[in-house]
């Protein structure tokens, strides 16, 4: 039968029952101990697998590497190192080259699995290009390859500058893009050099920026061809805006090309930022950058998240997109001093019965504050009424319901006995003082004095409280004597 939860054995052989469970239950206990012990002591499977690396190298070098689709921010040649043991899939890209992939598998024992490939560029067909008159030079991309009229190939795939030269002519210069596994041809007839000037093609990126020669001589937009340039040195500006100014010098040479090339750094804009009320604290990105109004730079081409506050307002969050322009954004603030001071009324009222006649006054002072436009100075009061309302007896710290005498400061009930008991080791120490005898006793005979003179005079002094007194002996030493105080 079941009593209280546990079984009461009725019987022999109610007892035998029990004790072979009882018995069974420690076998069972104690092969889940083995188990768990084993569990602890043996290392997990997966410990003992030796990890294996890969080596992986290209031609050329600098492709980007991805193992079973993951981007490792690797580029060969390189070693990858702790790869598992198994099939994997390995990927590598490289602008210009077909990308290659493969399946491989590293071994277990911590083997090196290596992964090598000449990558295959990605090319055109036939390009052609034809001159008149023929045998000019050819470069492209500044690399001399050969003479006109000729057909290259396997071009890169991408854009190319191409510069034809030939003498007592003018240069010819242009961009031609290559496409893959396509033919293409360029035909060009030169022109006599011109006897008045030289050329200076002029590109940037990004493009559509403006050109300016010897220090504002606007001369357009890149991409162009400045023709019938007076030879000379010319200093360079390209201008875009949004981007730091790029400088530089060309010589310029009659019936040649001159090429100037920029790169255009993005630069920092103006971020402009308004509140009303002003003197609100700005965080750009999460920094720290002053106060409202405020004119900061900050990076173009991209979000920056904007947090406003100040005390006695709501915090306010935005995130911008600032561009080549810059960008200014002006916030109107909301005030928190009506949710402020309604709180403050609800706990003072909660608390009248305290008599919270501090916290009262603090929460007029927040009203007639808020009426005037102090926001902060409001909100300020509306706190200090809180405070003085849930502990009325001037801060100690313990609140109203707690404490032991609400209307009375705990220091000063805790004081008490001790001011006390001062009180009466003060006076106690008065009255002993105030009666206490110094045995001091000075006596002044005269110098002509004689033995057994009884007729002789001494002078007693005593130093006693309320004294010192002085007294004469009257017939003798030994009889009584006379004092009168000093003062």
């Amino acid at each position: 039968m079941k009593h209280n939860g546990r079984i009461a054995a009725t019987g022999w052989h109610g007892q035998v029952s029990f004790m072979r469970q009882a018995s069974a239950m420690r076998f069972i206990s104690g092969i889940l101990f083995l188990l768990l012990i084993q569990a602890v002591v043996s290392p997990p499977a997966s410990a003992d697998i030796q990890k294996g690396t890969i080596s992986v190298t290209s031609n050329p070098q600098g492709a980007d590497i991805y193992l079973n689709d993951e981007d490792l921010g690797l580029q060969t040649n390189t070693v990858i190192q702790d790869v598992f043991p198994g099939i994997h899939y390995i990927r590598l890209e490289l602008p210009g080259y077909r990308t290659w992939e493969t399946i491989f598998e590293v071994k277990e024992g911590g083997q090196t699995a290596y992964i090598s490939h000449n990558l295959e560029p990605v090319v055109g067909d036939a390009f052609s290009v034809s001159t008149t008159p023929e045998g000019a030079r050819i470069f492209i991309d500044g690399q001399f390859s050969g003479t006109s009229n000729v057909v290259l190939y396997e071009l890169p795939a991408g854009q190319h500058r191409v510069l034809l030269q030939l003498e007592n002519y003018s240069d010819y210069a242009v961009t031609v893009t290559i496409n893959e596994d396509m033919s293409q041809s360029l035909v060009h007839t030169f022109e006599p050099v011109s006897t008045v000037g030289g050329r200076i093609t002029v590109e940037s990126v990004p493009s559509n920026a403006e050109i300016y020669l010897n220090g504002g001589e606007f001369k357009g937009n890149t991409r162009t061809t400045l023709e019938d340039v007076v030879p000379g040195t010319y200093d360079v500006v390209i201008r875009k805006i949004g981007y730091d100014d790029w400088t530089g010098r060309v010589d310029v040479a009659a019936g040649k090309i001159s090429e100037v090339k920029a790169e255009l750094l993005p630069a920092q804009v103006l971020l402009s930022v308004h509140t009303a009320p002003g003197g609100a604290q700005v965080f750009v990105d999460g920094v720290l950058s002053g106060s409202s109004p405020l004119e900061i730079p900050v990076g173009q081409g991209g979000l920056h998240t904007i947090v406003v506050e100040k005390f006695g307002y709501r915090s306010v969050e935005e995130e911008l997109d600032v561009g080549a322009a810059g960008a200014t954004v002006s916030l109107n603030l909301v005030s928190m001093a009506p949710e402020a001071i309604a709180e403050a009324e609800r706990v003072v009222s909660e608390n009248l019965g305290y008599n919270p006649k501090k916290a009262q006054t603090f929460l007029e002072n927040a009203k007639r504050r808020y009426a005037a436009g102090d926001a902060p100075g409001a909100i300020a009061d509306a706190a200090s009424a809180i405070a003085a309302a849930v502990d009325v007896d001037g801060g100690d710290g313990v609140l109203n319901p707690q404490d032991i005498s609400p209307n009375l400061h705990n220091v000063v009930i805790y004081a008490s006995p001790f001011v006390l008991v001062l009180l009466v080791l003060v006076v106690f120490v008065k009255d002993v003082v105030g009666h206490r005898v110094k045995s001091e006793i000075v006596v002044h005979l005269p110098v002509t004095v004689r033995e057994n003179d009884t007729l002789a005079q001494a002078e007693v002094t005593a130093d006693i409280s309320g004294g010192p007194y002085r007294g004469v002996c009257l017939h003798g030493l030994h009889r009584r004597c006379l004092h009168r105080s000093l003062h």
